[in-house]
């Protein structure tokens, strides 16, 4: 019998690799929002840090958003720099022993900082805040006074939105929802929760179009026209979602829901609590004095 022989063609690479088989890092405008969105999908359902043996983890949400909710406020009220850099302290601190860390805290708060200092721009400049001039630039004078506010105005921001991104790693959706529901009105609660689900059937419709759309494409696409692709899609991913979400509301209607969300009753609360609890109670006071 004749021997038979793979042709060369068979023998040699593929020329174009599948990303999500080789490990090759995703190209092209579609892969990298598919990946995208599977990474909002991700964070969304699990719990990654929220599941760690922390500190913070073991509180009941309730009094562990409420003490949240004071350590937030005493920022807000607070004009010293001390306080402020002292709560930045404690912020990580605390990530530490949440076991969330200063590098994913910071990661978290990073685009609420570059976005606040690109909004305190103009506070540094004479024609909007007079003072005392430091640099001439082109013509326009930066203040001390115009500075230091700015500069003040980001730290406190920064501070705020660790805080919060150190509630929201540390707990559960569910359990975040639930603590809300015990220090918040029922409609603001269920406002934010059908909001926060239906964004996520916006994401998982839009993962839908563009896996489709990558289903049915053999070669790769330039990213203009995968873009104008992507845009042309945007009014069809927003009217399914929103049908998507009717839907669901009657389903949810037709089951006996009556427009609150509700809740196992709540635990009664610790010696962690009512210490958490006390200490954030000790900053909003302090933070009247500063």
């Amino acid at each position: 019998m004749e021997k038979m022989t793979l042709p060369d063609w068979m023998k040699g690479p593929a020329p174009n690799g599948c990303p999500s088989v080789d490990g090759q890092k995703a190209r092209g405008f579609i892969e990298k929002s598919l990946k995208n969105f599977a990474s909002v999908l991700k964070k969304a359902f699990t719990a990654d840090y929220a599941a760690r043996d922390g500190a913070m983890q073991r509180l009941e949400p309730r009094a562990k958003l409420a003490g949240f909710f004071f350590l937030l406020l005493a920022a807000a009220l607070s004009e010293s720099w001390v306080f402020i850099f002292s709560l930045f302290v404690l912020t990580f601190g605390l990530s530490i022993i949440t076991k969330v860390g200063a590098a994913t805290l910071l990661k978290r708060a990073l685009p609420a900082v570059v976005f606040t200092a690109v909004l305190t721009i103009p506070a540094i400049f004479s024609f909007v805040t007079p003072g005392s001039p430091l640099v001439d630039i082109g013509g326009l004078t930066i203040t001390d006074e115009g500075l230091k506010t700015a500069l003040f105005f980001v730290l406190r921001v920064s501070m705020m939105a660790a805080l919060a991104s150190l509630a929201v790693l540390t707990t559960r959706q569910a359990d975040f929802f639930r603590g809300l529901g015990r220090l918040l009105p029922g409609f603001f609660v269920t406002a934010l929760f059908f909001t926060f689900k239906f964004v996520l059937i916006l994401v998982k419709t839009a993962i839908d179009a563009a896996l489709a759309r990558k289903s049915r494409t053999i070669d790769g696409q330039g990213v203009k026209e995968a873009q104008r692709w992507f845009a042309s899609r945007v009014a069809f991913i927003l009217k399914k979602s929103l049908n998507m979400a009717e839907e669901v509301s009657m389903a949810m209607v037709s089951r006996g829901f009556e427009g609150k969300v509700r809740f196992n009753p709540a635990g009664p609360l610790g010696r962690g609590e009512y210490l958490w609890l006390g200490a954030a109670s000790f900053f909003l006071f302090l933070s009247f004095g500063y």
